[in-house]
């Protein structure tokens, strides 16, 4: 007698959404990008900071993860003829594609996992914060 489709062969963890805040010296970030990285090793997740600091993060594995968060790419992209020349810097109003918001700029350690010193809890139904100190 053959059993097919029982047990756990070819069955896949699907993961959550999280959202959360980031935040720079106690204010929201406006702009940015955050990087999730497990610290077990493992796919990493990451998603856009938008103009009220938030982030939401799609299939991604309940867990501990190295974060990083990097603002530094968009100090030359701003869209010309929207808030901001092409480019613009640190402390400026910038528009990139959709998002919009002040960019400032986080300290150059925060922009690698691996230096960074954030770390987050990835949990079902709990909001994550970063918060980043500048000095």
């Amino acid at each position: 007698v053959a059993l097919v489709g029982c047990g756990q062969q070819g069955t896949q963890l699907k993961g959550i959404q999280a959202t959360g805040t980031a935040t720079l010296d106690g204010t929201p970030l406006e702009m940015g990008l955050i990087m999730f990285e497990p610290e077990g090793g493992g796919e990493s997740s990451s998603s856009q900071i938008t103009k009220d600091g938030s982030f939401k993060l799609y299939d991604i594995k309940p867990g501990r993860y190295k974060v990083a968060v990097m603002t530094s790419m968009y100090s030359g992209m701003a869209a010309q003829g929207k808030k901001a020349a092409a480019t613009a810097g640190a402390g400026r109003p910038v528009a990139v594609r959709d998002l919009e918001g002040t960019l400032r700029a986080v300290p150059a350690k925060t922009e690698k996992a691996a230096t960074s010193g954030l770390v987050a809890e990835v949990k079902v139904g709990q909001p994550i914060t970063i918060a980043i100190d500048s000095q």
